[in-house]
């Protein structure tokens, strides 16, 4: 009671529910090996072409992508399987496109930050000194009359200067 290989409808799970392995020719594997060691010889060989920072990165992107489909067409039979398989496939990788696009486009802004933090270095073991100082640096000197108990001069008034005692 064998059924044919033409009778057998490729939609898994349809039918009387029993799964029937998917078997390839020999031939179909060594066109897949051949083809994803081709992309391999291209990946290697558009490393060494400058094509820019965003321009490699979307070609070894590109690459790797089509490589990764054929392995799912081929491996995982996606090819011969029910087509909302296929849609699913496709919007995952759409999605996949979409997150790392949004997580590239923040390479193009690194390293602006560091011009900014050269002229305000953060102090590793206290960072947040200079915002609980106020960012004014106080003398001692001038706290030194406060803390004794002696008036501060009025407002719009001009302060003594300090002349040196001579001996």
């Amino acid at each position: 009671m064998s059924t044919s290989h033409a009778e057998h409808d490729h939609g898994h799970g349809s039918g009387n529910g029993d799964h029937v392995p998917h078997v390839l020719p020999f031939k179909v594997y060594i066109g897949t090996f051949s083809t994803l060691l081709f992309l391999t010889v291209v990946t290697v060989g558009a490393s060494y072409v400058d094509l820019g920072h965003m321009g490699n990165l979307i070609v070894a992107l590109l690459i790797a992508t089509i490589k990764a489909s054929v392995v799912a067409l081929i491996f995982m039979h996606l090819k011969w399987d029910h087509k909302f398989h296929a849609i699913i496939f496709v919007s995952a990788l759409l999605f996949l496109a979409v997150f790392i696009g949004i997580t590239m486009s923040d390479t193009q802004f690194r390293g602006e930050a560091e011009a900014i933090e050269a002229k305000n270095p953060v102090d590793l073991k206290d960072p947040f000194k200079a915002e609980r100082a106020g960012d004014v640096a106080v003398p001692k000197a001038a706290a030194a009359p406060a803390a004794a108990g002696s008036a501060a001069p009025a407002a719009g008034s001009a302060a003594p200067a300090a002349t040196p005692a001579k001996h």
